[in-house]
Formats: C-alpha cells, sequence, structure tokens
C-alpha cells in the first residue's frame, strides 16, 4: 500500500478530529495550496524555458550576421538567366570547360593605400581573384571571361556596383576596369564637387551605386573576351585617410543582354 505524505497525512488527521462542514474546509484549503504551488512551479518553468529560447535565437541570429559579414567583401559576377539561355556564358578560365551563370571570386583583405603608377601593365595576366601587397602596394584583381556560346550576334551590357560601403570608403576607392587589354579608371568625383575628377581617375562614378556599365551590343557568336577588375584605395587621393582605410566596400558585376538572338 502506498504511503500518505507526511502534509497529506496531518491535513486527514486534523479533518478527522472536525465535524464534516470544518473538515471539508480544510481539505479545500489544502487542495488549494498545492495546486497553487504546481502552478508556480509550472510558471517558472516556462520562464526559464522561455529565457533559454530567446538566447539560442539570439545566437543563431549572431552567427548569421557574422556570416553575411565574412562575406561581405567577395566579389561576384552575375549572368542573368536571359543572358545565360541566350549562350552568354562566364569563366574564370579560358578553356570554358565549365561554363558558369555566377563566379564568386575570394574577399579582398587586408585593404590598405596603393597609387596607380605602382600597379603593373600586365595585371590582367591572371585569372580568377589575386590579392596583392607588394612593398607597401596594397590592390585586388579578379579576372574571368565572358563568351558568347550561342548559335548568333548578341549583345550584353555588365554594369559594376557598389552594393555596401562603411567609413566612407568610396571616396578614395579607384576601380580599373580592364576589357581584352583596354582599361579605363573610374572615381568619385572630388570630394564637394559633382563632376570633377579626382587624381587618376580616367572617368567619374555614374552614380553612388553605379561605378560604370561595360558593355558590347555587337558580341559574336563564338566571341570570347577577357574582363579584369582591379581596386585601390589611391593613397595620392586627399580623402585616403585612416578613417577611410579601415571601411570596406562591397562590388558586383550583374551582366544583361541587350540584344535578342534572334534578330
Amino acid at each position: 500500500m502506498a504511503k500518505k505524505d507526511k502534509n497529506t497525512k496531518g491535513a486527514v488527521d486534523q479533518a478527522e478530529e472536525l465535524d464534516p462542514n470544518e473538515a471539508a474546509d480544510q481539505m479545500e484549503k489544502y487542495a488549494v495550496k498545492t495546486n497553487s504551488k504546481k502552478v508556480n512551479k509550472r510558471e517558472a518553468l516556462i520562464r526559464i524555458l522561455t529565457i533559454i529560447l530567446i538566447i539560442l535565437l539570439l545566437f543563431l541570429f549572431g552567427l548569421f550576421a557574422c556570416s553575411t559579414y565574412i562575406k561581405s567583401g567577395n566579389f561576384t559576377v552575375t549572368a542573368s538567366s536571359e543572358a545565360f539561355n541566350a549562350g552568354i556564358s562566364l569563366s574564370e578560365t579560358k578553356d570554358f570547360k565549365n561554363p558558369q551563370r555566377i563566379l564568386e571570386g575570394s574577399k579582398y583583405e587586408e585593404m590598405r593605400e596603393g597609387t596607380y603608377p605602382l600597379i603593373p601593365e600586365d595585371v590582367d595576366q591572371y585569372e580568377g581573384s589575386k590579392n596583392f601587397n607588394e612593398n607597401g602596394m596594397y590592390y585586388f584583381t579578379y579576372s574571368f571571361y565572358v563568351k558568347n556560346t550561342g548559335s548568333d550576334d548578341a549583345g550584353y551590357a555588365a554594369k559594376l556596383n557598389i552594393d555596401s560601403v562603411t567609413e566612407g570608403a568610396d571616396e578614395a576607392l579607384r576601380v580599373m576596369v580592364i576589357k581584352d587589354g583596354e582599361r579605363m579608371t573610374y572615381g568619385k568625383p572630388r570630394l564637394g564637387t559633382n563632376n570633377v575628377l579626382e587624381i587618376y581617375a580616367d572617368k567619374n562614378f555614374v552614380s553612388n551605386r553605379l561605378v560604370a556599365t561595360v558593355t558590347d551590343d555587337d558580341f559574336k557568336a563564338g566571341e570570347m573576351q577577357k574582363i579584369t577588375v582591379v581596386i585601390w584605395f589611391e593613397g595620392e587621393d586627399p580623402e585616403c585617410v585612416n578613417d577611410i582605410l579601415k571601411g570596406e566596400v562591397k562590388l558586383s558585376m550583374d551582366l544583361n543582354v541587350i540584344e535578342p538572338l534572334d534578330k
């Protein structure tokens, strides 16, 4: 036979010494007290579980934020679905063994100041992404190939975008685009002006979010072109100060078809 709880036994013994009405009241008070303790324990457990759940959610959010930040500097090139279906493909290698619609380079890391005169003439000789730190000269390059693998001619427009900026880092930014050996360097207008070119810039950025648009409106079937993007902070720019060098810039290139194949 199960043993009675000590408190329950005491309550029953007291109830036996009372008249029936008083005994009923006494047992009801005990039941209410017992149920109250159970409710309090349940509420405490719910509060603890809620706190644990909130901590886990914050932890997962932190991981997501960190992963987003770590990838923020990666340079990407994307051909639209329309362009890819039209036969315009991308590759980091000249042999085009693995044509892609999306290319992703490495993160440009530890970017400090550099200057245009120290960038080698053959900077476009490489394939894929490269981070350079040579004799205090910092710059990043990404080289890839675009090819019309279709059976008809088609034009394309490739927009070089600034996706995000911190610490005003784009004020001293220079972006060189080399297309089949022909180079053009872009920068923001001189601070406080709308169109005055900064040092070592051939053209101004189109806007705060668009560096330039690279186009070819007569991209022949079977034709292939090599494009190299070079990124650095121009040390001769008056805006190239320590605060800016703490910042980051995320750039990407989006390629779209501008002429249908069935023209």
